[in-house]
């Protein structure tokens, strides 16, 4: 704001009314807030925001609920059944029945005879009682496993949406550093080629010297403006990946650095049982094994009770809310037992294959549990490697920018060119390169490792 501005704003604001100096505050307050409207996001808070609006866990949560109320569902089929109807008849012509008239006194003649009324309600009332199935109670023992089935799917969602997160901040992070190291060398750049460009115009250095510095930092602001593009377009994959609107504004407040120091996972230790894979496959076992005993139980036979109760008004008018006219109510009881005799040995196959089907789940598990470890040895493998080629290319971007800052050196005393100067922060920037392809391999390799390691 320029100083003739201000004056204005002042007057304004030092006026007697103090309504006028609130209306000021709450213009700045509503005006600051619209400013700045970034969402500060850690890595933390990106795992937490993906599992709650990620796609993918989204639908994990619904297959999990859905289960569970499968669940709930089959448990209400071995309780207390109980349905009412009604029912109202009206019997436009009666059905006729022929008799031999000698049953009635009069031999060798038909008589047609009418029976019933033209006006039949009934109110009925039945119950049932689901006494023994064997099918059904391995049925819900199969539902319930099938539920913590699709818990596991949700968990295994939620491991892999957080891979996905975790791997979308790296590149951001790593486009970040990147665009750090660059500026860094070009100040360093710009700095000497603002002392070239005064040594050229007092006649001491040729205008070559200018050109190749002036072509060395160009080809840097090159660098810095792709590094910045990749920075924003990894900001939107982050943002998709976590279910956050692309529209959103985001500030990465967690530093690649912080995350290598903080995340080191060397000191935890491995089981496959925690392996998210290996328990899903623990749990396809549970239900193959489940699958085989409902087949078994198909032998055994089921029982049940029952309950009928009607009331029944036979009229010759429609006067069914007349309480002085009889109503009829026949009731019974009973119960069922069904028994299984002969199906053509078709159920003796059926437990056949289910026992096929349950020795290969287990031969899945074993081969879960040593993908599992094999998927932790090679994380491990690769973390350790990331480590080391990360300290090295620590170590060889400090020794290119001492070859450089020596190179600077020489060049201000005569002694070195402009060409010696361009092959100096060349391989800067080839270090610094390598410096951020080994951060973000790192990066990488410790989330695996964690993964592989159920801390994720």
């Amino acid at each position: 704001m320029e100083s003739r501005q201000q004056p204005k704003f002042f007057r304004f604001y030092n006026h007697k009314s103090p309504f006028k100096a609130l209306l000021v505050m709450l213009v700045f307050s509503a005006s600051a807030s619209l400013s700045s409207g970034q969402t500060d996001l850690s890595l933390a808070q990106a795992h937490e925001y993906a599992l709650k609006n990620a796609a993918s866990v989204k639908t994990a949560k619904y297959d999990a609920e859905v289960a569970q109320l499968q669940t709930e569902e089959l448990i209400g089929i071995g309780l207390p059944q109980i349905s009412g109807s009604i029912q109202y008849q009206n019997f436009i012509t009666l059905a006729t029945q022929v008799v031999d008239g000698s049953f009635f006194g009069a031999p060798g003649q038909e008589l047609r005879l009418q029976f019933g009324t033209p006006h039949n309600m009934t109110l009925g009332l039945s119950a049932s009682q689901l006494l023994f199935d064997g099918s059904w109670l391995v049925g819900l023992q199969a539902s319930k496993a099938y539920a913590e089935l699709q818990r596991k799917n949700l968990s295994k969602s939620e491991i892999e949406i957080k891979l996905q997160v975790s791997q979308a901040y790296h590149l951001a992070l790593v486009g970040a550093k990147r665009v750090e190291l660059l500026n860094q060398t070009k100040a360093v750049l710009s700095q000497m080629l603002d002392e070239t460009k005064k040594f050229y115009d007092a006649g001491y250095v040729e205008e070559q010297d200018v050109d190749q510095l002036q072509l060395s930092l160009n080809e840097i602001e090159n660098g810095i403006v792709q590094a910045e593009t990749g920075v924003r377009l990894y900001k939107e994959v982050l943002k998709f990946t976590i279910g956050m609107p692309l529209q959103e504004e985001i500030n990465l407040t967690d530093k690649s650095e912080d995350l290598i120091i903080a995340g080191d996972p060397a000191g935890a230790t491995y089981a496959a049982e925690n392996s998210i894979d290996v328990q899903l496959t623990q749990n396809g076992l549970v239900m193959q094994e489940l699958n085989l005993k409902n087949q078994k139980a198909k032998f055994l036979p089921n029982a049940g009770l029952f309950y009928n109760l009607q009331s029944q008004a036979l009229r010759q008018e429609f006067n069914f809310f007349d309480t002085s006219k009889p109503w009829f109510a026949p009731q019974l009881w009973g119960f069922q037992i069904n028994v299984p005799i002969l199906s053509g040995g078709s159920k003796m196959k059926s437990v056949q294959k289910a026992k096929v089907e349950v020795q290969r789940m287990k031969d899945m598990l074993e081969v879960a549990k040593n993908g599992a470890s094999l998927e932790y040895s090679k994380a491990k493998l690769e973390y350790d490697v990331a480590i080391s080629n990360y300290d090295n290319a620590q170590k060889s971007l400090a020794l290119a920018q001492k070859i450089l800052d020596k190179t600077n050196i020489k060049y201000k005393e005569g002694v070195s060119s402009s060409m010696d100067v361009s092959i100096s922060t060349n391989q800067v920037l080839s270090a610094q390169q390598t410096l951020a392809n080994a951060l973000q391999s790192l990066m990488d390799a410790q989330a695996k490792l964690k993964k592989a390691l159920n801390t994720l």
